[in-house]
């Protein structure tokens, strides 16, 4: 009798923990699909896109992308969705007193996206927020890049009768060495600081690509001699200090020479 009792004991038992099992697995699965119907709630729907590299002064094209809509019948209707920038100062449209603001830059619509250009002209970092079938704002950031130029030398004359050098390096160069070559017993000034050596005026200074460096500078000849005409500039060269401005090619031509196709710089003597 009491081994019967046990069986019918031990059997209520495994069966109420099977029981119990089966209950603990629904509630398990039921708690999983409610994190999932929340994760679904809580996924990002709108994405903002554009190009990889973003190059000042270039116009880059952005896309705002969202799902699709629908009425209460089913039918495909239009989002319409907002890009704001983040800009530095007070916001002249507002009477209180700020630091900065967001100025909206595109506001479009569509069934799932819509696209717009925008150019900016500074390289730096960039918040923009945005929002279309999202009721909240979202915020990235665009990074903006100098995106390299071609060198360029060039030089004019000035009303004052000085010339004006201009040099756009293509890459940065930490440590510099700039020569300008001036005909023998030109008297230079405006290049304050910089090494004479012979008739060159040296100096070492860091290059940053795409920066504009330019120079003035005052040449007055050397018209001892019977010419009408005295050169007073001849070359403009660059090199890393590590090398060598004076080594030419196997054409005899200056390897760092920036001049190029420009002429030499020729003023007239007083007859």
């Amino acid at each position: 009798m009491k081994k019967w009792v046990y069986m019918t004991v031990s059997a209520l038992v495994a069966a109420g923990g099977f029981f119990w099992s089966c209950q603990k697995d629904e509630v398990l699965t039921s708690q999983e699909e409610l994190m999932l119907k929340k994760a679904k709630i809580q996924q990002v729907t709108d994405v903002l896109t554009w190009n990889e590299q973003v190059c000042a002064g270039e116009e880059v094209e952005f896309c705002l992308s969202f799902p699709q809509a629908t009425t209460g019948k089913g039918t495909a209707k239009e989002t319409n969705g907002q890009v704001q920038l983040l800009v530095a100062g007070d916001d002249p449209a507002t009477e209180e007193t700020e630091t900065s603001y967001w100025l909206q830059i595109a506001h479009g619509g569509g069934n799932t996206s819509f696209c717009f250009n925008y150019t900016f002209y500074e390289a730096g970092i960039y918040s923009l927020r945005f929002k279309a079938s999202d009721s909240n704002f979202q915020v990235t950031e665009v990074v903006v890049e100098n995106c390299g130029c071609e060198e360029s030398f060039d030089y004019e004359k000035n009303e004052n009768g000085s010339y004006t050098f201009t040099y756009i390096p293509e890459e940065t160069i930490s440590n510099a060495n700039l020569v300008f070559t001036f005909a023998q017993g030109v008297a230079v000034s405006g290049l304050d600081g910089w090494e004479t050596k012979g008739s060159t005026r040296q100096t070492t200074m860091e290059l940053i690509a795409c920066e504009t460096y330019s120079w003035t500078v005052t040449l007055t000849p050397d018209c001892s001699g019977h010419s009408n005409n005295s050169n007073v500039w001849t070359d403009f060269k660059v090199a890393s200090v590590s090398e060598d401005i004076d080594a030419v090619d196997e054409l005899g031509v200056k390897i760092y020479s920036k001049k190029g196709d420009l002429q030499n710089i020729v003023i007239s003597c007083p007859k």
